[in-house]
């Protein structure tokens, strides 16, 4: 039923929406969209990150830091899965992603913080295309998902 929580049960992600989309389980457990997907834990973390609501213009602080903890936590399972890779294309992009996301730290009141924030996510995302590439896939698109998460427009998308 539309506009039903559920979580993800490969990664964990809320969802929001027709949990039909990504397909069901015996007993009703919704499917994960990503599954079948290579990295795809990679690519749920980011598009619950970039979904998430510290990206809305009324963010409130505390989604601001629980979305800064989530991006940290991100870039260490993307810097554990570079860890088996030898791209180093991949891992200029998630040093940079680090660097952005150690400059927007929200208990420093850095200036621009969201900015950086948005920043390292999307280095992150650069990776996670590294390693699709690598593999002779296309580059994930967020927005081929977003009807899995409870978003009407990506926040900043033309703001920045």
């Amino acid at each position: 039923m539309a506009g039903t929580d559920y979580h993800c049960p490969h990664c964990g992600a809320e969802l929001r929406g027709d949990m039909r989309t990504g397909g069901s389980r015996p007993g009703g457990t919704p499917g994960c969209p990503y599954d079948g997907l290579a990295f795809a834990s990679l690519r749920a973390g980011h598009d619950a990150i970039y979904f998430g609501p510290w990206r809305r213009i009324d963010a409130l602080p505390t989604e601001i830091t629980r979305g800064y903890h989530r991006i940290g936590r991100h870039l260490d399972a993307i810097g554990r899965e570079l860890a088996i890779h030898d791209l180093p294309a991949a891992v200029r992009d998630l040093n940079d992603a680090i660097r952005a996301h150690r400059a927007a730290d929200p208990r420093e009141e850095a200036p621009g913080g969201l900015l950086l924030m948005d920043n390292a996510l999307s280095y992150a995302h650069r990776a996670i295309d590294d390693l699709l590439h690598e593999k002779g896939l296309p580059p994930h698109q967020p927005m081929d998902f977003a009807e899995c998460y409870d978003v009407v427009e990506v926040p900043f998308r033309d703001e920045w």
